[in-house]
Formats: C-alpha cells, structure tokens, sequence
C-alpha cells in the first residue's frame, strides 16, 4: 500500500509553484501479522486486563511493567515526566486498525477489548513473560492505572468545562 504525501514546495521555471509527492511505502497490517507480533499480542492482552484505559495511561502501565522486568521491547523516551514511545503507539493504531481495540466515547474515549481482539487472546495467548510480571505486580499496576486515569478524566472534564464556559460567556472578563 502506498501512501502520498505532500514533501514541499519548489518554485518551478516562470515563478510558478509545483508541488512535489512523495511516495512512500507502509506495510499493511492484518490480523495475522498482529497475532504473530508477541509486542502486540502483550499490549492487547493489557488493555483487556486492565479494563477501558486511557492511552497515556496505558502508556505508563507499559512503562511500569518494562522496569519490573516485563520484555515488552519499547523504547520509553519520557517526554514532560510522561513515558511515550512511537513504536506503542503504531501498535496501538495496529490494533485499532484490525479491530482489536476500540476507543469507547462513553467512557471518557478509553480503550478496550473487542470480542475479535478477545478471541484472539484466547486462541493465541499473550507472552508468558509479561503475564507473569502483570500477574506479579497486578494490585501495584491496577492502582496506578485508576490514579493517572482518574488524572486524565479531571483533564478533560477541565478542559470540557472551560469550552462551555467559553460559549454561554463570551465577553467575560470585559465587562459587558
């Protein structure tokens, strides 16, 4: 699958624009190439263990779970105090992608398990290694998970609030 992307803009003869296309090349991702992938097989059997999860949270479960000795194979960079790796995330977009995973608008946009995402789980299993630490440090884990997404959920309620303050108040502040 090839995807096109916009490169830049080069001034072309006559002072005329031209706009170059890149092409690049993006391997598809299905289902098969998901349940092979033991990276994405641990991080689909967290989110189905630790229940509707943020993703920044989920994250940090992941973050925590590779200092305890989980071979989770991410490379964390922590970004403003916050673990973050672009390689979870592709992961995550790969899940989502194949059906796995979805974003629950209900619950504050966390995600969760599909029923295709838990059958999966079922018929080819998780990493032994990364059950077993989740299975080792779950209260610890679990404890974590509720405070940062209870962090996220005062966030967006924040920023929720101050959107609809923005709209019924318009000239706050001016005097009107």
């Amino acid at each position: 699958m090839a995807r096109k992307r916009r490169e830049s803009k080069k001034e072309g003869e006559g002072g005329e624009k031209s706009k170059d296309l890149k092409i690049i090349s993006v391997e598809v991702v299905t289902r098969d190439k998901v349940v092979k992938n033991p990276r994405q097989m641990a991080l689909l059997y967290l989110i189905d263990r630790l229940g509707p999860i943020h993703e920044r949270t989920l994250q940090i479960v992941a973050y925590e779970l590779q200092q305890r000795g989980a071979q989770l194979g991410y490379d964390f960079k922590i970004v403003a105090g916050v673990p973050y790796s672009p390689e979870f995330k592709n992961d995550l977009i790969a899940l989502a992608y194949v059906g796995f995973v979805e974003v629950n608008p209900r619950r504050n946009r966390r995600l969760q398990t599909t029923n295709d995402g838990k059958e999966a789980l079922e018929k080819h299993g998780a990493p032994k290694g990364v059950i077993e630490v989740l299975e080792k440090h779950y209260e610890e884990l679990r404890n974590i998970a509720s405070l940062e997404d209870w962090k996220v959920d005062e966030h967006l309620k924040t920023i929720k609030q101050l959107r609809g303050a923005r709209r019924r108040e318009p000239f706050s502040g001016l005097g009107f």
